[in-house]
């Protein structure tokens, strides 16, 4: 980890990306901006303690930073790793480090799900749900770790057992918020969890917005499900409308306060999501699950969606009858009918009923 010292010492100095950015540049590499000196520094438009940071670099705990990494399985990643994320190499200002837990997925079809962190019963059920079939059609689904709707669309993608990134922020030896710990570490195991911070940096409010611009960065999309009128959802939106990236939503309730920044986003011309099809549609992607990639997709059925098509028929059914008629519990129900969905042959129908879908 030794040639990763100077970007640490760049995070403990505190610089800015886009000021680094500028100056590695402008000198070739990271460790000629480092012999520049204070001065120089300074002429560059560096401030006074930052431009003594880099000056006395040797000084700055950066060999206890790569041993806490060593330690935690963390990785530094720098953009000029093969495995930084291509689409945050296009950003005004893409991190010049990230600690990394886990492997960074592929992000080329990534989407990242936001929203509020005190969602409603429909809201988390969205996120759950819409992240579960991305999943399923082989994006990568990010989003930030946080309370909420962030930790639905993490526990969505996991049930559809595809990748998903979470970006935090904070350092990982301040990990926030800490019951999502555990899903941290789930995360991980399928993807990757994120951080620009150093190692001990506090979740302190100014990080969030900071952070944001890397879930809309690294995304090819924002999907935002619930969110209030001034809310972190809508800094993400507004930083990939920046980035040139998609911006949609779900309607929401209209007497949920949690629903208005949603709803206006959706006035201002964001694509109206209501299932996943949308999503796809919007984004001009040819329909293909991750379940089709080297091979033709065939008919055949699971012993659970056999047990769901002989029960449902001919008629309309709702999900007590297929229990009452399977024995199947409603974790497998739900799993079947989604997977029915996706193969096109059973529809879901107002009143939360199923049908053989008509050809």
């Amino acid at each position: 980890m030794e040639n990763k010292k100077f970007w640490i010492c760049a995070r403990l100095a505190g610089i800015g990306p886009a000021r680094l950015g500028r100056l590695v540049s402008a000198h070739g590499s990271i460790e000629n901006v480092f012999s520049l000196g204070a001065e120089k520094l300074k002429l560059e438009g560096i401030p006074d303690k930052v431009a003594a940071n880099m000056e006395g670099w040797e000084k700055l705990p950066w060999k206890e930073e790569i041993e806490l990494c060593r330690k935690n399985g963390l990785r530094p990643v720098t953009p000029f790793d093969p495995e930084y994320p291509a689409r945050l190499r296009e950003i005004y200002d893409p991190p010049y480090i990230l600690y990394v837990m886990g492997e960074i997925p592929d992000t080329v079809m990534s989407l990242a799900v936001v929203g509020t962190r005190t969602p409603s019963t429909y809201g988390t059920r969205m996120a759950e749900k819409l992240s579960m079939e991305l999943a399923y059609w082989g994006f990568t689904v990010v989003s930030g770790l946080a309370r909420g709707i962030d930790a639905a669309a993490h526990r969505g993608a996991l049930k559809g057992k595809g990748r998903t990134v979470g970006i935090i922020g904070s350092g990982f030896g301040h990990f926030y918020p800490r019951e999502n710990l555990e899903l941290a570490g789930r995360i991980s195991e399928s993807g990757a969890v994120l951080s620009e911070f150093s190692f001990s940096t506090k979740p302190e409010p100014r990080n969030f917005p900071i952070r944001n611009r890397i879930v809309s960065g690294i995304s090819r999309a924002v999907l935002v499900i619930e969110a209030g009128q001034k809310s972190g959802a809508l800094i993400t939106a507004s930083c990939a409308l920046e980035q040139g990236r998609d911006v949609l939503a779900i309607p929401g309730q209209a007497d949920n306060i949690f629903s208005r920044g949603g709803n206006r986003l959706l006035r201002e011309g964001a694509v109206l999501v209501e299932n996943v099809n949308d999503i796809i549609d919007s984004l001009n992607l040819e329909k293909k699950s991750k379940k089709e990639e080297g091979r033709k997709e065939t008919a055949s059925l699971t012993e659970n969606e056999k047990k769901i098509m002989e029960a449902v028929g001919e008629r309309k059914v709702g999900i007590e009858e297929l229990s009452a008629c399977t024995g199947l519990k409603a974790g497998e129900i739900s799993e079947a009918i989604l997977g029915l969905a996706l193969k096109n042959l059973l529809s879901e129908l107002p009143g939360k009923v199923y049908a053989r879908r008509q050809k």
